[in-house]
Formats: C-alpha cells, structure tokens, sequence
C-alpha cells in the first residue's frame, strides 16, 4: 500500500519550520514536517509545577555514536530525536497531506520509545528498568513512572493543524521505553480533500531526561480506496438502562463498583459524583456494559449521575458507611503495645544524606523523637493519631495528599516545600 506521507522515514533533508511560523536556533525537523509543542501552563495533573510545559529541543538524528549503544533508530540511517531536560512536554510533529478522497478510511501508524530517567544510564528509563518495555496506557493503572512518557498518534479529517482542536481523532497511547515499539494505530474517514498526521509525546514528570525518539511513520488508504455508501441506518430503540452497585453495602476505604448495563451508546455513557470526593478508578467497557470502578473514604450519602453528552439517564444515591472498629488483626499487622502517637518527616524519592542531615540538625529528633523517612507507605500506616510532614512533595508521582486519602484515610497531611536542605533544617527547626 502507498504510504501518503513524504519523508515518513525521516531520512531526508531537515528544516526549521514550526507551529507557531518562528524559527529556534535548537530546533531542527525533518523536512515535510512542522513541530508544534505546548508551552506553559497550567498543569492539571501537576499544579506544583511552577514552570508548566516546555519547548523542546528537536533534531534528526544519524546511525552512528552515540545513538547506537543503545540503539536509537528503528529503520534506514535517520530518525528524530525530541527532549526537553528536567521539564516536562506536550510535543510532537505533524504533516498535512493533500489530495485524499473524501470518505476514504485512513490508518496511521508509527514507531517511538523513550528514555525517561533521573539518572545518566542510557540503558534504564525509571520505572520500566532496562530492555524494551511496551504497554497499552488503557491497561495500564499503576501509579508509578512508568506513566510518565505516553505516545499517541493522531489524524485530523478536515486537514486542519491545530494539535489541539476538536477535530483531531487520537489513537491510544502507550507507554514505551529503550527500544522502539509500534505506537498503536489509529483511523479516520476522509472527510475532504486533505488531513493531517500527528505524531505526539507527553511527559508528566521533569526528570533529568525526558528524551523522545520517533521513526518509520505510515499513513496509508485501509484496502486501497473509498468506503462504500453507507446504507440508512436502521434506528432500533435501546434497552432499558440498569444500574447496579456491587458489593451491597459501601464501606469508606473499600472498593465498590457501578454498573451499567444495556441502554444508549454503552461507549459513550459518563458518570458524575457529587456528595463529596470520589477517587476514581479504572473504567472497564464492552459492548454492553460500563463498569467504574470507586473509592470513597468519607462516610456520608453520596449521588452518581450517569449520562451520555450531557444527558442525564439514571441517578442513583447511596451512603458509605463508615468502617467497623474490629478487634481482629490481619495476619500481616502487628499492633503496638499500647496506643501512641506518631510524626514522620517523609524525605522526597531523591534526597540523599544531606536533607537527611538537615532533619536531623534540625532537632525535631533529639526534642520529640518524630520518624524521619523517604518511604510513603511506613509513613501512612502505623497508629490510629499519625502526622506525615511530607517535604517537597511535588518531587513525587502523582498527587501525594491524594495517596493518603485513598491508601490510609485518617492522616494529618502537612506540606512543606524547601529549596536546599539548609531551607529544610530552618522549617522544622520552627515547628
């Protein structure tokens, strides 16, 4: 099958043609293509980071040192390497292709990876360890590093170039690493005479390397040509939609499921809680059913709205009980001699001995004994009255107060946020 893109190997000329129409000194693209990029911010998913997304810098890549230990193109002698160092990005590289036949189906494909590290070994990206590493971002429900690089790959029917818009169908994303993978494919009808290919990383976490490497795109016709008129569509009335809760009783902390199962568009159906904070877990579809997946770790009664663009269908209410006091001790806990009290100052995941020192001059040991560690489960388990302290906890994955409210509801959370380990020593001199 024809490929539709020019310069899909990226093993021609380059040029410095951006989204924006400016031209960067440490920019440069393969020819045929155009780099777009975010640029600030706010970061939903990390509002601590001050410096939001940014710029990266691109450029074409050869098969000699130092991109063949390990190796860093997937075919011919080129590919296109992208990064940006101790910041995080939303970017890629896109290319519009003229001269398509409205109503023909397309499949884009592509091949990337990532090397995503707070170290200097090009053979490890964290979470995902070395050797290539694969893994659908849908099937994937993990909160660790391993989320941080996610590559989609995109086309926008009417052959518009705003990465952002509407109108730009992505495929899944995927989470890649050391070697390069097939990113998975994605596909669209024609629905004029042009469309644009996208092909995109993002990156949640500034690690020290957040590198992206991209080769052998595809853009092809699906069985050479135009679909086939469609017939009218036969309108059949939808089931009834019913709504169950499993198990039948929700407890705070424990998991429960909603299910909804026949109605309108199962693929489409949205669910809305109010009531309080729901902390949400993976949504399992089929061709029937929709199943989300909750946690709730506040007792009180709470409503789920379950609807389809923005029309309300089914409205359920239910209380979360608040969970027994048991005398029974799970085979794994070993409960303390008497009751106390406890307070532990949780190092981020790259303090070395210097912030642990700081701690310790700071003579919260010596004065009250407080626990001081990097892990943040020690920290959350332990007794019934327990402080976390959690220092600079924007250098963690994800949102840290939110671990604890999901994984060990019941403790006081204190933030604090230090520059140096001199900063660090001042604070909890105070407190």
């Amino acid at each position: 099958m024809t490929n539709l893109l020019e310069n899909p190997g990226f093993e021609g000329d380059w040029w410095r043609k951006t989204h924006t129409g400016q031209e960067f000194g440490e920019i440069f693209v393969p020819e045929h293509w155009v780099a777009f990029w975010k640029e600030g911010g706010p970061v939903p998913h990390d509002p601590r980071n001050p410096i939001g997304y940014g710029r990266p810098e691109m450029q074409i890549i050869n098969r000699e040192p130092p991109f063949l230990d390990p190796l860093r193109i997937q075919e011919g002698n080129r590919g296109l390497k992208f990064f940006t160092f101790y910041r995080i990005h939303d970017a890629g590289v896109y290319q519009r292709v003229e001269g398509t036949t409205p109503g023909t189906l397309l499949r884009g494909t592509g091949f990337a990876h990532a090397w995503s590290s707070g170290q200097d070994n090009p053979y490890v990206s964290d979470g995902a360890g070395e050797g290539p590493f694969f893994v659908r971002a849908v099937d994937y429900d993990k909160v660790d590093n391993v989320r941080n690089f996610t590559f989609t790959l995109g086309i926008d029917p009417t052959g518009g170039t705003d990465p952002w818009a509407d109108t730009v169908v992505w495929g899944e994303g995927a989470h890649i690493y050391n070697a390069h993978a097939q990113v998975p494919p994605v596909e669209v009808v024609a629905q004029g005479t042009a469309v644009t290919f996208f092909a995109r990383s993002t990156v949640l976490w500034p690690f020290k390397h957040c590198d992206a490497y991209m080769d052998g795109m595809e853009l092809i016709a699906v069985g050479g040509g135009v679909l086939p008129p469609e017939e009218p569509p036969v309108v059949e009335q939808p089931d009834p939609l019913v709504v169950t809760m499993t198990p039948d009783t929700q407890v705070q902390g424990e998991p429960f499921e909603i299910t909804a199962s026949c109605g309108p568009a199962p693929d489409k159906l949205a669910i809305e809680f109010a009531g309080g904070e729901v902390f949400r877990g993976k949504t399992a579809r089929t061709a029937a059913n929709t199943t989300w997946r909750n946690v709730v770790v506040t007792p009180g009664t709470y409503t789920a709205q379950i609807s389809v663009d923005g029309q309300v269908l089914h409205t359920l209410s239910f209380k979360i009980q608040a969970r027994p006091v048991s005398g029974a001790i799970p085979h794994d806990f070993v409960p303390p001699r008497e009751p106390y009290a406890r307070t532990y100052v949780l190092l981020p995941p790259r303090a070395g001995d210097p912030w642990l020192r700081a701690a310790l001059d700071s003579g919260v040991w010596s004065k009250y004994h407080w626990t001081i560690g990097g892990s943040a489960d020690d920290a959350g388990a332990g007794p019934r009255t327990r402080k976390v302290i959690a220092v600079n906890p924007q250098e963690w994955p994800g949102d840290l107060k939110t671990f604890f409210n999901h994984y060990y509801p019941g403790v006081d959370y204190v933030a604090i946020v230090a520059n140096t380990p001199e900063d660090l020593r001042r604070v909890l001199s105070a407190m």
